[in-house]
């Protein structure tokens, strides 16, 4: 009987399948279309077995089952659960790794509760290559049933920089797929942030994509170190095989999404967080598609600042330091209304190795977090906040540069206007408050008593 068993063989559900082997537990594969398992089972030996059937793949896993299910969202999740139901028994466990809804993986833990099925919804990062070698891992639901699959999952998942695996309980419901979701969100914005920046290099410094290159590696061994530093320094200098040029200039400037950035700000809107820098890198991506391009080239006439490198890579630091101050705000205010415990130095540290935000800033957020410390907000940690006081100045002669240049920068720009605001005691709201109150008589309060208060602001003539 095998160990573990998954259900999709497509690359990344053959890819995980692969790891679990690779770790040393058996496991079956299945899928509904019959060329993955044919592909699948030219790695079978006795800890890895191709099934062709519903009935062959659960008859084959020993008891209580561990069933992955690693296909796309949506229905059919749904359908499968259903086509499971009668061929399981009350203790199995079930975990769906793909990028499902949360509201849906909420429902469906509740739905299998009552059915004796325990239910994880797992967030599963790093793409394939993770999925084979190393992801990160966010499972939320069952907490007794996730210890039953810890060894498994612990054993497959990325290992952070100290050795720890990169999985850990996140909390009840579909609080693993919320994580996975601000996850995905905060990849958007932290996105942007470097297309902006390149935007910048390439339009007011003048650097070449070789040159880019070179800087993007450069500070990948200072102040920005992450993946997607790194995997930006390989873009940038890739030879196209079609033309004498290099990939980057040939490669259509539209930005796809798949939903789970704007699941998250659907859901910051509902709980009233102020994520400016995602929705920004969010809405980015529509004006990518919206643009009529009908506009002139950038050509930036003026003087390059001698200092615009060094301010370029505080800028970076500082706005993916914002980017993740933001998912993590959402995360807390998640938490307070869903009624969810999530543990915040954990998921900073699910984070440090496998997935795509991965970056040693990681660790100062596990830091910050530490030892059950509440915070509102990111930047109360003296860490962050020294980190905004150093590189606050660099990103306002950003700002100032690129708004001389004609160059937008949505979400460099809103990093700028929410850490002018998050902390600011005279923000102008009140003039707001007064308006609704003359128009609609929506009632204020006061900064110097108690009460609700409404003014009869004209009189009837």
């Amino acid at each position: 009987m095998q160990q573990f068993g998954i259900i999709g063989l497509s690359v990344m559900g053959k890819n995980l399948a692969l790891n679990v082997h690779n770790h040393g537990f058996s496991v079956s594969g299945f899928s509904i279309d019959k060329p993955e398992v044919d592909a699948f089972a030219k790695y079978e030996d006795e800890k890895l077995k191709p099934t062709y059937s519903w009935e062959e793949f659960v008859n084959s896993l020993e008891k209580p089952r561990k069933i992955l299910i690693q296909i796309a969202a949506g229905k059919p999740v749904d359908q499968t659960l259903q086509t499971l139901l009668p061929l399981l028994d009350k203790g199995d466990i079930l975990i769906d790794g793909g990028n499902s809804n949360f509201h849906d993986t909420n429902r469906r833990y509740h739905e299998m509760e009552a059915h004796g099925i325990h239910f994880i919804g797992m967030g599963v990062s790093g793409g394939e290559e993770g999925a084979l070698n190393g992801p990160a891992l966010m499972p939320g639901g069952d907490e007794e049933a996730y210890k039953k699959v810890a060894p498994i999952l612990e054993a497959i998942a990325a290992k952070a920089p100290d050795g720890r695996p990169c999985v850990s309980y996140i909390g009840p419901e579909g609080s693993g797929h919320y994580v996975k979701m601000i996850h995905n969100g905060i990849e958007y914005g932290i996105m942007q942030e470097f297309s902006e920046v390149y935007d910048v290099l390439r339009k007011i410094a003048g650097k070449t994509n070789d040159d880019m290159s070179a800087i993007f590696a450069d500070w990948n061994q200072g102040l920005v170190h992450a993946y997607l530093s790194e995997i930006t320094a390989e873009v940038l200098k890739q030879k196209d095989k079609l033309t004498p040029d290099n990939v980057i200039d040939h490669i259509l400037n539209e930005a796809s999404y798949k939903g789970t950035g704007n699941w998250m700000l659907e859901d910051a809107i509902h709980l009233g967080t102020p994520i400016s820098v995602i929705a920004e890198a969010v809405l980015a991506r529509f004006m990518s598609k919206a643009t009529t391009r009908e506009g002139k080239e950038i050509s930036w006439k003026g003087e390059v600042p001698s200092d615009l490198i060094a301010n370029l890579e505080k800028t970076l630091q500082l706005g993916q330091a914002v980017a993740y101050a933001q998912g993590f705000q959402q995360l807390s205010m998640a938490a307070d209304a869903y009624k969810w415990d999530l543990r915040y130095p954990a998921i900073a540290q699910n984070w440090e190795a496998g997935c795509i935000i991965r970056s040693s800033m990681l660790k100062d957020i596990e830091n910050a977090y530490a030892d059950g410390k509440k915070l509102d907000n990111l930047f109360q940690d003296k860490y962050f906040n020294d980190l905004m006081k150093e590189n606050l100045p660099a990103l306002q002669k950003v700002i100032e540069l690129t708004t001389k240049a004609g160059i937008p920068t949505p979400t460099l720009s809103a990093a700028l206007n929410y850490l002018e605001s998050i902390f600011n005691p005279s923000l102008p709201a009140n003039l707001v408050q007064g308006q609704r109150d003359y128009f609609g008589a929506h009632t204020y309060l006061r900064n110097d008593r108690e009460g609700v208060y409404h003014t009869e602001w004209y009189e009837e003539k």
